[in-house]
């Protein structure tokens, strides 16, 4: 997904990987603004979360660089929106995006992807919970839903 969009659209690029790197949501990345994101510290604060609760999301240094060139080639104030999207569109670019990586996608399967990417990466769920800014271990389980070839994997390193 990420191949296609770079090749196609910066904007279109930007969603999918700060989607997919950050774990935020779909009503939270279109609230994003420059003044949300935080270059000095890699992290991007998200004052309209879920429940009305605000969290701080960490970012690849990279990401942050080329959200804040995104704005400033797009002459994007620090308030304004950095994508100012409707729902529908965001769902569309990412089910777009999705099709050509041969894969039935929308913005919150990028959301379960960086939970389970973390899992398979050995992150503990507790940690998983605090990055998705859950306030429940048992709405966190939900969202690692895994592959029988990623349980194989587990079993298989096992030794019986």
């Amino acid at each position: 997904m990420l191949d296609a969009a770079r090749a196609s659209s910066q904007r279109n690029y930007l969603i999918i990987k700060t989607l997919w790197e950050t774990g935020i949501r779909a009503s939270e990345l279109l609230a994003l603004t420059p003044a949300d994101i935080e270059r000095k510290h890699e992290v991007i604060t998200i004052t309209n979360g879920k429940g009305g609760k605000e969290r701080r999301v960490l970012v690849k240094s990279e990401t942050v660089k080329e959200l804040f060139s995104y704005a400033a080639q797009n002459s994007i104030e620090n308030e304004a929106k950095l994508f100012p999207l409707k729902r529908r569109q965001l769902y569309n670019i990412i089910r777009k995006y999705g099709a050509l990586a041969g894969e039935a996608v929308h913005p919150h399967t990028l959301r379960h992807s960086f939970a389970i990417n973390l899992v398979r990466h050995n992150t503990d769920i507790r940690r998983v919970q605090m990055l998705l800014g859950h306030s429940s271990l048992n709405v966190t389980s939900v969202y690692l839903q895994f592959k029988e070839s990623d349980l194989r994997a587990v079993y298989d390193a096992v030794p019986f």
